[in-house]
């Protein structure tokens, strides 16, 4: 089984974002001997670094030269510090770099994740595209950028950039939760604007008529470690938590417990839905962080008894890591 592992490094971070879904207060870190526990118990395809800013672990470099050791392609996605620490020499062994950016323009960007972030994640960008890496820019959908998505996606594609957009999640709060109007309304107005590189958003991908998929990648196709030692299906995922250490003894048969069983079941309200071979009700996390395990995903239109249509423009085939590997949708302004 050729898995994507997302590895949460740390939870540290210099930024404060309020719609972050990283645990706060103290501060864990994976270490080196985690990393190559990992590794040794799964058939791991690629390595995307995520939650805290991944930087700030202390054996951050160390890791690095560990994964490119064993040749496994890494994504990082920073907040700008980590990559404006790491030198050309080491920034350049990731096959991919994504950039978090969720507003079009610096007063908003700033307002909302710290002054000097949009300089800092300019020249990051700027100097990785020098350097000839593939960049991406990470945003995630939220009732506070819901109509300015096609507007950052024309700005990224000037900067020679792909935008991958992430539906925010209320891991700690619902309060950026896009409504169900404002998260239909968000891809329309993203896929006027940008053509469609990927989507393996199950409601987004179904209607819009990719029907590429098999229910959400998370949990079968990919699995996530965070700082804490937990082992996910899904990075939100706000069920029972798996230990690290269960992992190292079980191996790739954690898929088999109920947790991750859980993770990848149809609802029984799905069963008859002629949709359900392609989004298996949608995402699960979101079921469950919303308060309804047993029922489908709150965007999903026709338990509402509407139907939403989206059309899209192709980008044409791209190969990056994250494409396949969670629920998310990737364009090109």
């Amino acid at each position: 089984m050729n898995l994507s592992v997302g590895l949460g490094l740390t939870n540290d971070c210099d930024l404060k974002c309020a719609h972050c879904y990283r645990p706060r207060g103290k501060i864990y870190n994976l270490t080196l001997r985690d990393v190559k526990r990992i590794c040794e118990s799964l058939e791991v395809g690629s390595v995307g670094l995520g939650t805290g800013e991944n930087g700030l672990n202390p054996e951050y470099f160390s890791i690095i030269d560990y994964l490119r050791e064993r040749r496994i392609p890494v994504t990082l996605a920073s907040n700008g510090l980590t990559v404006q620490t790491t030198p050309d020499q080491i920034l350049k062994t990731f096959r991919e770099v994504e950039f978090s950016v969720d507003f079009p323009t610096e007063n908003e960007q700033d307002a909302f994740r710290g002054e000097g972030n949009w300089r800092r994640i300019l020249s990051g960008i700027q100097r990785c595209r020098k350097l000839g890496m593939e960049v991406s820019v990470l945003a995630v959908l939220m009732n506070l950028n819901y109509d300015k998505l096609g507007e950052l996606a024309k700005f990224v594609g000037a900067l020679g950039c792909n935008l991958r957009v992430n539906v925010f999640q209320p891991a700690h709060s619902r309060a950026y939760m896009p409504s169900y109007d404002q998260y239909w309304e968000a891809f329309r107005i993203l896929f006027d604007r940008s053509a469609l590189i990927s989507c393996t958003e199950p409601l987004v991908n179904t209607f819009s008529g990719l029907n590429t998929l098999h229910g959400s990648p998370c949990g079968c196709k990919s699995i996530r470690i965070t700082p804490l030692k937990e082992v996910l299906p899904c990075v939100y995922w706000p069920g029972e938590k798996v230990s690290l250490s269960e992992l190292i003894v079980l191996k790739e048969a954690i898929f088999d417990l109920p947790q991750f069983r859980e993770s990848r079941r149809t609802p029984k309200g799905c069963g008859t839905c002629g949709y359900v071979a392609n989004c298996r009700g949608g995402c699960r996390s979101r079921a469950f962080l919303v308060g309804d395990p047993d029922g489908a995903d709150t965007f999903c239109p026709l338990t509402r008894g509407r139907m939403e249509r989206l059309s899209f423009t192709p980008a044409g085939e791209k190969e990056l890591l994250r494409s396949q590997s969670i629920c998310t949708t990737i364009v090109r302004g």
